[in-house]
């Protein structure tokens, strides 16, 4: 029974042995990342005529960001472009359709709270730029568009909260997964923000 609880504690202590061995790289990395964009429109106006009936679709979204890791910490800049997003409601004599394009330009920090085994949490924040493109107009019962199309721009400060798992697959490239709440700005009298979901890799030079 002795050698039985003594090869168990050797074997627990060589596993965390070797999940702490190699340390991570620190340096300038790239990331790619893609994911699941789920869109909110919190309208300000209270009633039926406004952007308070626009539940916008999901979509994916991808990114691309430059960034340096040094022990715990790791800063960068990233790009999101994300797929458009639509919705419709229909009334007596037709449709009313939205169609949101947006991309956001982010600087992110991370917290790496294990970074030298191979699995670790981390958690995430960041400001930045996003652009929103927002289209609105009716079709008719034929699906036939109106000529009177409304549009309205707008480049908001963005920010994001977030967390996420890192798996280590060497001692340069990374497998993340994580969650953020990005809050976009307002258009066109709505407050717009998004749950995204994402994966991707990310290698340190």
């Amino acid at each position: 029974m002795k050698k039985t609880y003594l090869m168990m504690a050797s074997a627990l202590v060589l596993t965390m042995a070797v999940a702490a061995t190699a340390e991570a790289r620190d340096g300038f990395y790239i990331a790619a990342r893609g994911g699941y964009t789920d869109f909110n429109v919190n309208s300000k106006e209270d009633n039926v005529s406004t952007s308070a009936k626009v539940e916008l679709g999901s979509g994916w979204h991808a990114s691309g960001a430059i960034g340096y890791k040094k022990g715990y910490f790791r800063l960068e800049g990233e790009y999101i472009y994300r797929d458009d997003s639509d919705d419709e409601y229909k009334y007596a004599l037709g449709a009313h359709k939205t169609i949101l394009e947006s991309d956001s330009f982010m600087a992110n920090a991370y917290l790496d709270i294990m970074p030298n085994y191979w699995i670790s949490p981390y958690f995430t924040g960041g400001i930045g730029l996003t652009r929103l493109d927002l289209e609105t107009y009716d079709v008719d019962n034929n699906g036939v568009p109106s000529s009177d199309k409304e549009t309205d721009s707008a480049n908001n400060f963005t920010w994001q909260v977030g967390a996420g798992l890192s798996l280590r697959l060497n001692r340069c490239l990374n497998l993340d997964a994580g969650y953020r709440y990005i809050d976009m700005g307002e258009i066109d009298d709505a407050d717009m923000n998004a749950h995204e979901w994402y994966g991707g890799l990310r290698y340190t030079f």
